[in-house]
């Protein structure tokens, strides 16, 4: 939700059917089912997503996750032909991140660099081609607010990782968590952070107010990530599901309020 919301800051959409349409295939239709075919493709046994104790994936999961990706492909013809090539090229690296057949997620570099991308600056322009706001394409501030998108990810993309290393590796997928280690997944997150913070503020650079209000806004969650980070280099028995679900929620709610009270201005 926090790259949409950011991206609407520019686009300023109408609450019409569009609107609806665009958040209902990429929120309730393509993540759920990118989410669900991912973990069929891991047969999660252990915390996996928001879920400490997930059910074990069937059959039925997987047809549901069809079904789903189906509606979205054919619910985007009712956007625009560029939104539908946005969104199943989406699916279709999504798959290819999963499945069991390519298994792009096993590799470490690859794997982030799929996820990056994908769900950072690609949601960011595919929604620019929803809403037709082609006029966005090449200013500058768009453009590093749609770099900042991808830092974003880019941030919590490993410490989803980091209390799952031994899962992973038994399941024969390298992250880039266990390549860089606890101490260096940290460090990783924090310059990615701090890129995504660069870019915020080149986005706004004009209006420097509200850089200081991202920073503001942001604030409990840099802290929590501090703490956290000083007390696992400490003991490692920090690095736990527990902790990581503090962060990934702490911080997508601050960035979802930071995007809403910049809609409302």
């Amino acid at each position: 939700m926090p790259v949409s919301l950011f991206v609407f800051f520019y686009i300023q959409p109408k609450f019409d059917i569009n609107l609806f349409l665009v958040l209902f295939i990429w929120h309730i239709l393509v993540f759920p089912a990118s989410n669900g075919y991912n973990s069929y493709n891991d047969q999660d046994e252990g915390p996996i997503g928001g879920l400490a104790a997930p059910p074990r994936p069937t059959k039925t999961l997987l047809n549901l996750c069809n079904v789903m990706d189906g509606m979205a492909v054919a619910l985007s013809f009712m956007i625009n032909y560029y939104f539908v090539l946005f969104v199943a090229i989406y699916i279709v690296f999504s798959r290819l991140y999963s499945s069991r057949l390519v298994r792009l997620k096993k590799f470490p570099v690859i794997g982030f660099l799929v996820v990056f991308i994908f769900q950072g600056a690609w949601i960011f322009y595919a929604n620019i081609f929803a809403f037709s706001s082609y006029e966005l394409l090449l200013k500058p501030a768009v453009i590093f607010s749609a770099i900042a998108s991808s830092f974003f990810i880019g941030t919590i993309y490993p410490l989803t990782q980091i209390y799952q290393h031994d899962a992973d590796r038994k399941d024969g997928v390298n992250t880039l968590s266990m390549l860089l280690g606890i101490k260096g997944t940290f460090i990783f997150s924090a310059i990615s952070f701090s890129l995504a913070t660069l870019f915020v503020y080149l986005s706004f650079s004009e209006t420097i107010s509200i850089f200081f209000m991202f920073n503001l806004i942001m604030f409990p969650a840099t802290l929590f990530f501090l703490i956290w980070a000083f007390r696992s280099f400490k003991n490692s028995a920090s690095v736990n599901f527990k902790n990581t679900m503090i962060m990934l929620v702490l911080s997508s709610f601050l960035n979802n309020l930071f995007f809403i009270i910049l809609l409302l201005k």
